[in-house]
Parts: C-alpha cells; structure tokens; sequence
C-alpha cells in the first residue's frame, strides 16, 4: 500500500512539469523570437509587432472583437512595454507551446512551426 501512494505521488508531482514542456524546436527557437518581439516592443514599432503576431484567424485582441491594426492602434505601448520587462513563464495554448507574460497577461504561442503574438488575455 506505501508502494503504491508513493507511486501516486510522483506521477501527481511530475505531471505539472510535463504537461508545459515545449517541444525542442519551441524551445531552441523562443530566445531568438523574444528578442525580436522585445525589441519591437521597446521601439514602438507596429510593424514589427504586426510581423511577429499570430494571424487574423489566430489572434486574440482579449475580447473586444478588434483587428489586429484596431488594437494595435489602440495599444497602450506604455504598458505593453511593462508587461514585456517582467519576462515571460511557460503557458499551455490550447495544447500548444506556449508563453504567457508574467503578469498574464499576453499570450505566445509555437503555430506552424514559428513563435508567434496571440495577444492579451480575456476578460
């Protein structure tokens, strides 16, 4: 009977941990992306965030229904930039790779290959 809690209690402890790695193609190809997105962040520069952010189809604007040039216009970059210097945390996406911001508040994903911007949490 000890055997078996024991046995129940390891797989309680390491499904946690399995169940948010990342694929090593996610893992070897996030720095690079976070550079970038970090960097484009830090400038202000939509474009540059418009080219790292997931598809019309795939992005999030966190429940206002918006475009992703409709929230990037409207974008508070003060914040966005905050949010991005507390780093990020692994993140299940649907049963992706994923990352979250710190905070929780913006969305990563590993789509097709590629690390992409979903864009902010839901309400």
């Amino acid at each position: 009977m000890k055997k078996i809690r024991i046995l129940i209690l390891a797989v309680c402890l390491l499904i946690p941990a399995t169940a948010f790695a990342q694929s090593p193609a996610a893992s070897r190809s996030w720095n690079s992306f976070w550079t970038k997105f970090s960097a484009a962040v830090n400038s202000r520069n939509r474009a540059g965030v418009k080219n790292l952010m997931a598809s019309e189809r795939d992005f999030f604007s966190g429940g206002g229904g918006e475009t992703r040039d409709q929230w990037l216009a409207s974008v508070s970059w003060r914040e966005l930039q905050k949010s991005v210097r507390r780093g990020t945390k692994n993140y299940n996406y649907d049963g992706k790779p994923g990352r979250v911001t710190k905070d929780n508040y913006f969305i990563f994903a590993f789509i097709g290959g590629k690390w992409r911007f979903i864009g902010p949490m839901g309400d």
